[in-house]
């Protein structure tokens, strides 16, 4: 006979194990040493479609003889003490994967078997369900990047019919190919940094890195090298706390492109030709050498040679830049590039302003003889005046050629359209009015500070509208006047 105590602490062991085996979600059958039946969770009824209550007292066995199950793995583990895996159908129809493994005590007896049951068809609709989703997500995916690359600005395009803007876009389509640096020397607003973005988008670095600019005119040589370079944390006052990556590090594996490189300080142009030479890069107050994996690409409007004679230019640096040399004519130069240039922007302009502008064939005649010095910048700029003033869909000779630009005029009156005043969007105007006085400040002075100081504004004011109204130092001194 059992002692009372032994019995009551039977049960609540018991008890205890019953409360462990609900709070698992596969199925659970426990056995003894001899195969009875000790307990059984919910998740065992759910998979198997067998009412536990019937197998209280019941030998393993009794599964088999009633036909539930063809064999009872626990029987077979407790033959041999070694865990066992197999997949038996139950009465539910399910495919269930058994597995099943001896307990022992604390003196390595055997005292029973525990049996995992998990359903292998709720594990098949979990892997199909998960199929699916993967599969939406890839959709949502697909579609993100669709409507990223609608949302994104258009790359620039380089237009050209003339055989010098082909031979042009030939070279550079054949320089992408490489990594050699590449030097693209033409007038202000001919477009060089559209081919630096040319050859970057057909090159393999458009797949492994960005494209970074780096307008070496924009800010003073200490803040330029910064900017390049980057710093470490607390290099210097008002550093932010946490460093800064520089622009270097920013294209690693892509294109820098060195816009005005003949404004970059002198000061800073043997730092450059290290980084381009050793191919690695240290911070603004850092003690290690970073490596850097970049293609780089300067632009300039100035005679670099001149300046290598008046010792403004290190002609070391400019033999490293001068690997490859692209030459992009002004645009009076390749007139046949100006129509196809018009029709284009006019197509630019209508989509952004939602207009149907179109150009007669008199002044697409009068826009050819024109001589534009300032390039294609300044073509770009008269046909977004003319799609947003010109009252009409269809913009005459004599449209164009009565619109002008004035030095001293109140900028509320600043359009004439033909022989009819029109005022128009203060907002556009204002705005049109102030880059032409940027425009003609930088013209004048041919550099930020100086530009700065006689605007009487302080340099990043003075950088933030530069980059906001997309303009760059023109070379030539000239008249706002947009067409004579």
């Amino acid at each position: 006979m059992i002692p009372k105590e032994c019995k009551r602490l039977a049960e609540v062991d018991l008890e205890i194990v019953q409360s462990i085996i609900e709070a698992v979600p596969d199925g659970v059958f426990v056995a003894d040493k001899d195969g009875y039946y000790v307990a059984a969770n919910e998740g065992f009824e759910r998979i198997t479609r067998i009412n536990r209550k019937e197998l209280v007292g019941k030998h393993s066995s009794y599964l088999v003889e009633n036909k539930y199950i063809e064999k009872a793995i626990n029987l077979l583990v407790l033959k041999d003490n070694i865990s066992k895996t197999e997949v038996i159908r139950y009465p539910s129809g399910q495919d269930v994967l058994v597995s099943a493994t001896s307990v022992f005590d604390k003196h390595k007896r055997v005292i029973g078997v525990v049996s995992c049951l998990r359903d292998l068809t709720e594990l098949n609709d979990m892997q199909k369900q998960m199929q699916q989703s993967n599969l939406l997500i890839e959709k949502y995916k697909e579609r993100i990047d669709l409507l990223e690359e609608e949302l994104k600005p258009a790359a620039p395009k380089f237009v050209s019919q003339s055989d010098d803007g082909k031979n042009v876009l030939s070279l550079s389509r054949r320089v992408a190919g490489s990594d050699a640096t590449v030097l693209v020397k033409g007038e202000s607003g001919v477009g060089k940094e559209v081919i630096a973005r040319y050859i970057h988008e057909n090159s393999n670095r458009k797949k492994n890195g960005a494209f970074v600019k780096i307008d070496c005119a924009a800010l003073p040589s200490n803040l330029l090298e910064s900017e390049i370079f980057g710093y470490e944390k607390g290099s210097y006052t008002n550093a932010r706390k946490e460093g800064k990556k520089g622009l270097f590090e920013t294209a690693n594996k892509g294109t820098l492109f060195l816009d005005e490189i003949g404004e970059l300080p002198f000061e800073l142009q043997s730092k450059l030709l290290n980084a381009i030479q050793d191919k690695e890069i240290k911070r603004i107050g850092g003690l290690i050498n970073l490596p850097i994996d970049v293609r780089i690409i300067a632009a300039t409007n100035r005679n670099l040679e001149q300046m290598i004679e008046e010792r403004k230019f290190r002609q070391d640096l400019y033999y490293r830049l001068n690997v490859v040399q692209i030459n992009i004519p002004p645009l009076r130069e390749r007139r046949a590039d100006i129509e196809p240039l018009v029709h284009h922007y006019i197509d630019h302009f209508n989509k952004i302003y939602k207009s149907r502008k179109h150009i007669v064939p008199d002044g697409i005649r009068l826009l050819i003889d024109y001589d534009w010095p300032g390039n294609v910048r300044e073509l770009k700029n008269i046909i977004e005046r003319l799609v947003i003033m010109h009252p009409a869909d269809e913009i005459k000779a004599g449209d164009i050629s009565g619109m002008r630009i004035y030095d001293k005029v109140d900028p509320a009156q600043t359009e004439l359209i033909g022989s009819r005043e029109r005022v128009g969007s203060l907002k556009v105007l204002v705005r049109q009015f102030e880059r032409d006085i940027i425009e003609r400040a930088l013209s004048v002075h041919g550099n930020m500070a100086e530009a700065a100081r006689d605007l009487q504004v302080d340099m990043s004011t003075l950088t933030r509208k530069k980059k906001k109204l997309s303009l760059t130092k023109r070379q030539e001194n000239r008249s706002l006047n947009m067409l004579p």
